[in-house]
């Protein structure tokens, strides 16, 4: 700014507030530059280890199932799972830490996924939830984890360690959706947790599938010879849902030394030629629109449904004009036809001709439709079931083959480590093993072309622990402790010779015997053919005369089999209800352990120790339970709780181990009721049994003794007539009492010397002085005089401290009233008052009172007792009452001894009735002045139902005050025009405007309250004192005049100035605050 010039205002709001603006940048950078520490910013080489000390567990990632892959434009899935096929889950999990793994678990959980991230929990078709924790993955117990420990910088299992729950791996049947799979490790001291898990989003489709299959007719894998030769085609469907196949195309190329070709019908299928017409001819549907259930078509076609399967047989015979050579007959897959709606059946019916002119039938905009139509596809799920192939040589084929592979445990063996029995657990083909000696089985078998030629054969078997890295290799020929009978070492082939025994059989064994100790398994099993006869090759050297032509199916194996033991499992359950037993030599407690083991199905090895109340100790040694035992006779343990100690809850538990030492433990709780008879007799010979099942373990006691008490009282309050007197009384004292809850059972039982007294009646008198009736069953026989209180109190609990008091005299029972109410009449009325009235037949007594009973619609009553005096009641329509409900009176006379059921006051009912029902309105309302009349003709329109509740006339209400709320209605200042649809009103002395409403009213006078539904200004003229009315006459009071046009409404003339002087204070009043921090003050802000 040059020099002289003066700012401008913006220029000065501008410096003004530039100053601090700097000054607080400054401050701000000085205080973080002091607080930045430098040595952050020095560059360090970082590796992921460093700061990492101790164990790392890491989850590098999930290899199986691979994770789903979706396109973001087209939404298209790339590498998803079948529905219902297993799917094992191998994982990637290493240590990257600096110490050893010497406890891990690995837990896995397939949630549901939602917009791909995780959501609940997902279940087998069982209701299962889908979530499993391994804990023996590493550990220090090598009969029961396959790693002790996982190394720095090292891999479990090489790298590819298979998720597996008590030694199987887990395996899951998914059906179709979209799921998030976690893996998580938990190792002991791990240092960092955040890499404890990783999860892929794997998607589940459904899936279809062409099987194809060739087999020779003979059974035999390779023909062989000149002879002809039948094949048969089986083609069949498969996939996740119900589905049918159409129209398959088949591609079948004959080829090799083949001197014809045929089908069944004769024709040449020599060379390459296409397989159709497979199936069941039928007429189907080929088309069905999507709305229109008209547009069908229908036509042949040769169809498989799901599941099923169709044959198609060919023959062929070899050219046997040479020694040797091969032919095959190879199928595949070239087409098929689904029908179904599917994308490919999309169609778009356009809204208009392309050319512009309007179809009279097009829709008002393009239409979108997915039809029902057949698609031919060339390729299906599974391409492995989509192709087959046999084979067959002019020559003898030459095959032996390994056709099964098994292992067999559950040996008990001497001390050469021979077996000296049958395997109890054979035919294993999976884990987990016994960590024990076992048999490893092999069946070998003849599989060449002419079983007349016989073959000498080993086996060599191979065992890999893939913990440590050790192979092992055995050789073997016979089996003679493996599955089935003993087999000793024979040719495979057939024997026709007629030797006995066969020198060869079709099928032979090889077995060995092998300790498997804990760890992860690779098995396989290898046959050979040995001692191959020679001859001279025609140059004088010796070879052999044949040698195995198929080397596909000479071996079979297992891998990552485990061999762990597996910890029990055990479940305790008590056969006898809660709250059932009760102490005594005549009850019993059943307790049942189920127990499961893998590596015993019989459970017949497990151990089970017990434990529970009322165990013997010798010297302070606690001493077995009767019930331990080895095998399943020990799994049920019966107890008689005849004891003390057996009274209250106490815990049960049991033990169960296996023969390697790993147990599992479950316990649970159960209540025992205490039972004791507690006695006691008074010196006048009056007895006591106080039989008591309680909730508790100490002891009960009763004392009673003769009191010099003596009553004479009004028994009136419990139903007898008059005045009774005390034969007996008694001091009663119990040592201590329970309440209800803790009270299954009581009774007392009192006997007495009828020559010395006769009780009629037994009462117990509080420590208080409160009277009660003790209900009981008095018999006498001869002298013997007996008592039976079987319920004691009312509400349960032990009978407390007081007096038992024995009355005498023969009681008389108050009777029910005779009398009773009638007459009962129920009315609705106004606001839905709800009002009763009655009379009683017959004379009310002292001590009876009127029982009265209200029920509504929902028969939800309310009970109270009120004195006969009382002939009227009404319920209240606003606080007791709701509308539409009816309301239901039932009246009895009672007294002590109970109600008068025979005759009383039969239920009345009304219904509450405080509005008018049918949603009845008043609508398009009108008022304007009444030709020649000083009044206002205000009219209306009906909305609703009239007779729903009968409407029986309207209310016009006026106002000089306009009402907002229809709770606000003037109720006072009203016209009935009956059932008009018009009032006149007259003219008020008062003027300006008016504010009318109609309402409809009901027989009972609900009234319905509005708004307002028109308005009317009122203008009053005077002069000279005088009112001069519409007619032209003069009048001592106000009389008005009245304006319906549409200017009646407008503004007062002085109302416009007070708006003009309004605005102008306003206006002044900002130009002050606008100049505050003017005038040379720049230090200080504007104010806006």
């Amino acid at each position: 700014m040059a020099s002289g010039v003066i700012p401008t205002l913006l220029e000065e709001m501008t410096m003004s507030k530039l100053t601090p603006i700097i000054l607080a940048a400054i401050m701000l950078a000085s205080t973080s530059l002091v607080a930045l520490d430098w040595a952050e910013l020095e560059n360090k080489n970082m590796t992921e280890a460093d700061g990492r000390s101790g164990p790392d567990a890491k989850v590098t990632d999930i290899l199986s199932p691979r994770a789903t892959s979706v396109d973001a434009i087209t939404g298209e899935k790339q590498n998803t799972l079948d529905a219902g096929e297993d799917v094992q889950f191998e994982v990637y999990i290493e240590n990257i830490g600096d110490v050893d793994v010497e406890e891990m678990a690995v837990s896995l959980t397939v949630y549901l996924a939602e917009n791909g991230q995780r959501g609940m929990i997902a279940k087998d078709a069982a209701g299962n939830d889908l979530s499993w924790r391994n804990g023996d993955v590493v550990c220090d117990d090598s009969n029961v984890c396959p790693w002790s420990t996982l190394a720095p910088s090292s891999t479990l299992n090489y790298g590819r360690y298979t998720f597996a729950y008590q030694g199987s791996p887990i395996t899951w049947t998914p059906i179709t959706g979209d799921y998030v799979i976690v893996v998580t490790t938990d190792a002991l001291d791990d240092a960092d947790p955040g890499n404890d898990e990783a999860e892929t989003f794997v998607s589940v489709t459904d899936w279809t599938d062409i099987i194809v299959d060739l087999a020779w007719d003979s059974g035999k894998e390779v023909e062989s010879g000149s002879d002809p030769k039948a094949f048969t085609l089986t083609v069949g469907t498969g996939g996740s849902t119900d589905w049918s196949a159409r129209s398959i195309v088949l591609q079948m190329d004959v080829a090799g030394l083949v001197s014809e070709a045929t089908d069944d019908l004769g024709n040449d299928i020599k060379g390459i030629n296409q397989i159709t017409d497979i199936g069941t001819s039928a007429v189907v549907e080929t088309f069905r629109h999507e709305t229109d259930e008209n547009n069908v078509t229908n036509d042949s076609r040769y169809v498989i449904n799901f599941t099923d399967s169709a044959t198609w047989t060919g023959y062929l015979t070899p050219d046997g004009s040479g020694d040797s050579g091969d032919y095959s007959v190879t199928v595949s897959l070239v087409e098929y036809v689904v029908y179904d709606q599917l994308p490919e059946c999309e169609t778009t019916e356009l809204a208009y001709n392309p050319n512009g002119t309007a179809d009279p039938n097009a829709t008002a905009e393009d239409e979108t439709y997915i039809h029902f139509c057949e698609v031919a596809f060339a390729t299906d799920a599974n391409a492995a079931t989509s192709e087959a192939t046999i084979e067959g040589v002019i020559q003898t084929f030459h095959d032996i083959g390994v056709s099964d592979l098994i292992i067999n445990q559950g040996y008990t063996v001497d001390e050469l480590n021979n077996p000296t029995n049958s395997p109890t657990m054979p035919g294993m083909r999976e884990g987990p093993l016994n960590p024990d000696w076992s048999s490893v089985q092999a069946t070998v078998r003849h599989l060449g072309s002419d079983v007349s030629v016989q073959y000498d054969w080993k086996v060599d078997f191979e065992i890999q622990n893939t913990v440590t890295g050790v192979s092992e290799t055995f050789e073997a020929n016979n089996c003679t402790f493996g599955e089935g009978e003993p087999y000793e070492h024979s040719s495979l082939g057939e024997d026709f010779s007629g030797t006995i025994p066969p020198q060869a059989s079709p099928v032979g064994y090889a077995c060995v015997m092998y300790n498997f100790a804990p760890g992860v398994y690779n098995v396989s099993a290898t046959v050979s053919m040995i001692n191959i006869p020679t001859e001279d090759d025609g140059t004088g050297t010796m070879v052999d005369k044949y040698s195995d032509m198929s080397a596909r199916n000479d071996d079979r194996a297992f891998y990552e089999i485990s061999a762990l033991n597996n910890r029990p499992s055990v479940s305790l359950t008590i056969q006898e209800d809660p709250l059932s037993v009760v102490m005594g030599p005549d009850s019993t407690i059943t307790l049942e352990a189920d127990a499961f083991d893998a590596d015993d199905m019989t459970g017949e090895s497990l151990s089970y120790v017990w434990t529970h109340p009322a165990m013997v100790a010798i010297n302070g040694t606690v001493q077995p339970s009767p019930c331990n035992g080895i095998g399943m006779q020990f799994s049920t343990c019966v107890l008689t709780p005849d004891m003390e100690e057996w009274a209250g809850t106490h815990v049960y538990s049991v033990t169960v181990s296996d023969a390697f030492g790993s147990s599992a433990m479950d316990f649970t709780d159960f209540f025992v009721w205490n039972h004791v008879i507690a006695t006691d007799t008074t010196a006048s010979g009056i007895s006591m049994e106080y039989n008591l099942t309680y909730r508790g373990a100490n002891m009960f006691d009763v004392s009673i003794e003769d009191s010099a008490t003596s009553y004479t009282q009004d028994l009136t309050a419990f139903g007898y007539a008059g005045e009774y007197s005390s034969v007996a009384v008694l001091d009663y004292t119990p040592s201590t009492t329970y309440l209800a809850s803790d009270v299954h059972d009581q009774e007392i039982v009192m006997t007495y010397d009828t020559t010395s007294i006769t009780p009629t009646g037994v009462f117990w008198v509080s420590t208080n002085g409160d009277w009660a009736e003790l209900t009981s069953t008095i018999t006498e026989a001869g002298s013997d005089g007996t008592i039976v209180i079987p319920d004691p109190t009312p509400s349960g609990q032990v009978l407390a401290q007081g007096e038992i008091v024995l009355m005498g005299g023969v009681l008389q029972v108050v009777e029910v009233p005779s009398a009773y109410p009638t007459g009962l009449t129920v009315m609705a009325q106004k606001g839905g008052t709800i009002s009763a009235s009655w009379t009683y037949s017959g004379n009310t007594l002292p001590g009876d009172y009127l029982k009265m009973e209200i029920c509504d619609s929902s028969d939800d009553c309310t009970t109270t007792q009120e004195n006969t005096s009382l002939v009227a009641h009404s319920l209240n329509g606003q606080t007791e009452t709701t509308h539409g409900e009816t309301y239901t009176y039932t009246l009895w006379l009672c007294n002590i001894a109970g109600c008068n059921e025979l005759q009383y006051a039969q239920p009345e009912s009304a219904t509450a009735d405080s509005q008018v029902d049918g949603g009845v309105t008043a609508i398009n309302m009108g008022v304007s002045n009444k030709a020649g009349a000083n009044a206002w003709t205000v009219t209306w329109e009906t909305s609703g139902d009239v007779s729903a509740d009968p409407v029986t006339g309207w209310m016009v209400c006026y106002s000089r005050a306009e009402w907002t709320v229809a709770g606000d209605m003037p109720t006072v200042d009203c016209v009935d025009a009956g059932m008009a649809n018009s009032a006149d009103i007259s003219h008020k002395t008062l003027g300006g405007t008016y504010y009318f409403t109609a309402v409809p009213y009901d027989a009972l006078g609900n009234m319905e309250t509005a708004v307002p539904g028109t308005d009317i200004m009122l203008v009053v003229e005077s002069d000279n004192d005088c009112v001069v009315t519409a007619d032209e006459d003069c009048v001592e009071d106000a009389v008005d005049s009245t304006d319906d046009s549409s200017e009646s409404g407008e503004v007062p003339t002085w109302t416009w100035g007070v708006i003009i002087g309004l605005v102008v204070v306003a206006f002044v009043v900002g130009a002050f605050i606008l100049s505050r921090g003017g005038d040379g003050e720049e230090g200080k802000d504007w104010d806006y």
